[in-house]
């Protein structure tokens, strides 16, 4: 058996992912396909792109890791992308005031925790909502919303107890989930919403 070790590089010029032995050594890597110069900055994680919602026209746009931290614009529309919400921490507290931002605006599916501090079954559940929250950050944005704090957006979604689940992509509401989850079954129910 082969026990080489091997990483990936994905090519500048063609986007084609090329397996490149570790230990090679004494000249540079060539893609495969277009058979230019593989570059050593394209190694590792930095080879994915990312997808964001653009917040005005809702399409979805690639964004190379690269540039994260320039000024990224919607292919369709020319807006600026809120890149600086991938690092965000999680999960955020949501309020009356910041919501059109934090969750209509939002280039990333957002899942909110509506809950209140009083409630035990809150507190068995908000482990397994952190635990997830930490996990998918950058892929899907979450957010509490304390319901004792905020009665116009409890009001607004009728949230009559807690815990409760929602769910919103292109600034649209898609699911209202009452009751918790755990961490395993909020992966599987926000699998679809991953871009």
């Amino acid at each position: 058996m082969n026990d080489t070790a091997y990483e990936i590089i994905r090519c500048r010029h063609c986007g084609t992912k090329n397996r490149v032995p570790v230990d090679k050594s004494g000249s540079v890597p060539r893609c495969g396909k277009c058979h230019q110069p593989l570059q050593p900055e394209q190694q590792g994680a930095a080879g994915e792109a990312v997808v964001l919602r653009c917040s005005e026209c809702h399409a979805k746009n690639r964004i190379r890791p690269d540039h994260l931290n320039d000024e990224a614009k919607c292919g369709k529309c020319g807006a600026r992308l809120h890149t600086k919400d991938l690092f965000e921490a999680q999960p955020f507290m949501l309020s009356d005031m910041n919501f059109q931002d934090k969750v209509l605006k939002s280039p990333l599916p957002v899942l909110i925790f509506a809950m209140s501090p009083s409630c035990p079954s809150c507190n068995m559940v908000a482990p397994h909502v952190d635990a997830f929250a930490k996990e998918s950050k950058g892929k899907i944005r979450v957010g509490r919303l304390n319901i004792q704090f905020n009665p116009q957006l409890a009001s607004r979604f009728n949230i009559m107890s807690v815990p409760y689940l929602l769910i919103f992509d292109r600034g649209e509401l898609m699911e209202e989930l009452p009751g918790g989850l755990d961490k395993h079954q909020l992966m599987m129910k926000m699998s679809k919403y991953l871009y």
